[in-house]
């Protein structure tokens, strides 16, 4: 499955950095832009169109993909793909229209964000009304052995909201979110393609693809941002790709604790958003309330980090946290050993998050 996985993820990272600039130039012309405000760290405007790119990529390349295979005789195949992959496609297309009108609809959320800046309430209240209609009207649920009636649905909408919000909060230094992103799908991929697995994987290294040719102008200094729609795009597929992907193997003799997966890959931005909003409560603030100190990108630039030290310091601890995701498919010891790789994460991330006691630097992306 390797020239898979290279040919997933190549064809969409030469489709985004192509379609990045042209994204670019369309979010100036649409008005589509992050002003400068005191809750921010950039002192320039600077355009979104990150989503666009992200959207359009994932359009073109799964979409157009998807349509090539189904349509091309099995003989025509590529030998390395196999050769009743018709079939399997067919019989995915149903969760991949599933997985399309999410992806949409938390799309169109964030472009209005982006446009008309929503206040944080009328926002959270969309994106519960999309999280239901997923997980409801779509019929996109985790289980996790849940037993009482609307346990399983309720335990669904909870984890798309702390994934998307989570993601989008961790957009706050110039090529974080987007490298993060990269490592986490491609952890979450990796998985996946170990137990055999097509959809999930091809999905995830295409949506990293796009990130890792949008990171090629979101580096520090940035160019332009991914915006709320790039987000929450992203941040919906790393949720409903860790809830569609089958974890239990108990011919294998995996753990049902197996479900720690989707927590390992998605662990940087679930476990810095979770101290953010802790240290808000704590000192008395609004959680829903952003501000420009409070993120792991905030605290290292203010003790003087350089931004791409941000961006190697966040990517590193994803790839423990991915590599412990990997383990944990095992049975023990190697589970055990993957849930100490989440746990250095989260240490090192208090230890990164360490409050600096000075001000915050300029040139990084705006808060959540």
């Amino acid at each position: 499955m390797g020239e898979f996985a290279l040919v997933a993820f190549g064809a969409a990272l030469a489709v985004a950095a192509a379609l990045v600039p042209v994204a670019r130039r369309v979010a100036l012309a649409a008005n589509l832009v992050a002003a400068v405000r005191p809750d921010r760290l950039h002192r320039e405007v600077r355009p979104y169109g990150g989503g666009l790119a992200i959207a359009d990529t994932l359009l073109v390349v799964v979409g157009g993909g998807w349509v090539l295979a189904l349509w091309m005789a099995p003989d025509a195949l590529p030998g390395w793909l196999p050769a009743r992959l018709g079939e399997h496609l067919a019989a995915r297309t149903p969760a991949l229209v599933r997985l399309a009108i999410g992806a949409l609809v938390f799309f169109v959320i964030g472009l209005l964000d982006d446009r008309y800046a929503l206040p944080a309430a009328p926002k959270l209240l969309l994106e519960l009304f999309a999280a239901v209609l997923v997980v409801v009207g779509l019929g996109m649920r985790a289980t996790a052995w849940l037993g009482a009636p609307g346990a399983a649905e309720v335990l669904s909408v909870l984890w798309i909201l702390a994934v998307v919000n989570a993601y989008n909060m961790l957009d706050h230094a110039d090529g974080l979110a987007a490298a993060v992103g990269v490592v986490a799908l491609g952890s979450l991929a990796a998985g996946q393609m170990m137990v055999g697995e097509w959809f999930v994987p091809g999905a995830a290294l295409a949506t990293a693809g796009a990130l890792a040719g949008f990171l090629l102008y979101n580096r520090p200094p940035a160019r332009l941002f991914m915006g709320d729609a790039g987000t929450h795009l992203v941040g919906y597929l790393l949720a409903a790709l860790t809830i569609m992907a089958r974890y239990y193997f108990p011919e294998e003799g995996t753990t049902r604790l197996v479900v720690l997966v989707p927590v390992a890959v998605l662990a940087v931005p679930l476990f810095d958003a979770a101290c953010v909003l802790a240290g808000r409560v704590a000192r008395g603030r609004n959680p829903m309330v952003g501000d420009a100190t409070s993120h792991l990108g905030h605290r290292m630039l203010a003790r003087g980090a350089r931004p791409w030290t941000v961006i190697v310091v966040g990517a590193g601890l994803a790839l423990v946290a991915a590599l412990g995701s990997v383990l944990m498919y095992f049975p023990s010891p190697l589970f055990a050993i993957g849930c100490l790789h989440l746990a250095v994460v989260a240490a090192a991330l208090v230890v990164a998050r360490r409050r600096p006691g000075l001000p915050a630097v300029p040139d990084a992306e705006g808060p959540r």
